[in-house]
């Protein structure tokens, strides 16, 4: 069984690699044009990814804050960047049983910062509080 926590911290991909070494960039600009399969095998790509870090559990009302380490000094639009992965991660998280729902009764605040250029290692840094 999870264990009950009052914060929790996980490092999630800006990118998936795809078939024949194609890499795909999570960002709003790519899903809007992706085909539906191709949304939905990224999606269940990334829950797989990601679920041996979803070893946790925060009841009620939370806040999630998003903290962006870009990959190069290129000018990007922060909330571009964070939609769609904030989808599949509150999606991963509600299917996991770490937070309740994703919906207004239990996500009830979302910040996102940028943190400047981490060309070793680009990600988006997610902490969910308990409130």
């Amino acid at each position: 069984m999870d264990k009950e926590i009052e914060v929790a911290i996980v490092d999630l991909p800006l990118a998936l690699n795809q078939t024949k070494g194609k890499v795909k960039w999570l960002t709003l600009n790519n899903y809007r044009n992706w085909h539906y399969k191709t949304s939905n095998g990224l999606k269940i790509k990334f829950k797989k990814e990601i679920t041996p870090l979803l070893k946790f559990k925060i009841k009620g009302k939370v806040k999630i804050e998003y903290f962006y380490y870009a990959p190069n000094k290129r000018k990007r639009d922060l909330m571009n960047v964070i939609s769609v992965i904030d989808k599949f991660f509150q999606d991963a998280m509600v299917e996991r049983g770490c937070i309740e729902a994703d919906d207004l009764s239990i996500v009830v605040e979302v910040n996102s910062k940028s943190m400047g250029i981490d060309r070793d290692n680009p990600r988006l840094v997610a902490k969910i509080t308990k409130l």
